[in-house]
């Protein structure tokens, strides 16, 4: 399996540290203590001895054994390669770390509430959970076999199912499995994608403004955190061009929309094929199609 380059970034991070805290810390104790490594690094519950706000990041990339890291890569790598194809590297980044620190805070709200016991939260499932939402948003009818079942299921469904299992499990279960903190990363990548696709149709009504590279001449940069929050909800701002005569740019109005209607059907034939046979099977051609379709949706070109 072929990975993108933030999930390939992900996924040998999550094995290194795991190596680190399961084999290399405990050949040396500190104050005693084997396991000092994790419990740095785990998200202890607000107000608790050993909370500090880094927590919210360094938790998801620890993990309770094994089968636990095994499995959370593994969803990574089926589900995490096509949300990252579909919405680009930076901004796939801010939403699995957003989706992270979403899920361990609801995890905690649940907590506060005394529906859940305090206890520390380690693991990249609420992560993975609002990539597995993001996966059925984009390919909501692409299918999967999911063993024991003999028969594929839809996307859409599955993570539907999932979401209602965490829900019934978070309530009724004592097995000490964060199920809130699955279902916070639901939550958040699914406000996250909403925001998205709501930015997406706003765009879309600004039909008299063309984005050029290369003319026109205002920019309205934003430095900072703020800036690449913002960047990450409504896209990156590209130079804009006030066109007042659309012909004179595209011929007439019909060839225009006729150009237009032709390419979307080329990339809907694509992303059609990627569903039924996938990404690896694409011509070169439908690849490179793919990609500067993809870089005009970013206001690359």
């Amino acid at each position: 399996m072929r990975m993108t380059p933030a999930v390939k970034v992900i996924l040998i991070i999550n094995v290194v540290l795991y190596v680190l805290t399961d084999w290399v810390t405990p050949m040396v104790p500190l104050d005693g203590h084997t396991d000092w490594f994790r419990n740095f690094n785990a998200l202890h519950p607000i107000g608790g001895r050993g909370f500090v706000l880094y927590q919210y990041i360094t938790y998801m990339f620890m993990h309770g054994g094994w089968w636990h890291l095994f499995f959370n890569m593994w969803s990574l790598m089926i589900f995490g390669n096509a949300v990252e194809q579909q919405v680009g590297t930076k901004r796939f980044v801010w939403y699995y770390l957003l989706c992270g620190i979403g899920a361990a805070l609801v995890n905690q709200l649940f907590t506060w509430l005394g529906i859940i016991n305090p206890a520390q939260l380690v693991g990249a499932s609420g992560a993975i959970y609002g990539v597995m939402a993001a996966a059925a948003f984009f390919f909501p009818n692409a299918k999967l076999f999911i063993i024991p079942i003999p028969f594929p299921i839809k996307l859409k469904y599955l993570v539907g199912f999932y979401t209602v299992v965490e829900m019934y499990l978070g309530i009724t279960s004592i097995d000490g499995v964060a199920h809130f903190a699955h279902l916070g990363g639901i939550l958040v990548g699914a406000i996250i994608l909403f925001v998205w696709k709501m930015q997406e149709k706003k765009n879309g009504r600004q039909e008299h403004y063309y984005y050029s590279s290369t003319h026109g001449s205002h920019y309205d940069k934003e430095e900072g955190l703020g800036g690449k929050m913002k960047e990450f909800f409504v896209g990156k701002r590209t130079p804009k061009m006030r066109v007042t005569n659309v012909r004179e740019m595209n011929g007439s109005d019909y060839q225009y929309n006729e150009r237009k209607r032709q390419e979307n059907e080329e990339i809907d034939r694509i992303l059609d094929k990627i569903r039924k046979n996938g990404y690896q099977n694409l011509s070169e051609g439908e690849k490179a199609t793919l990609f500067n379709a993809s870089k005009k949706m970013r206001g690359e070109e």
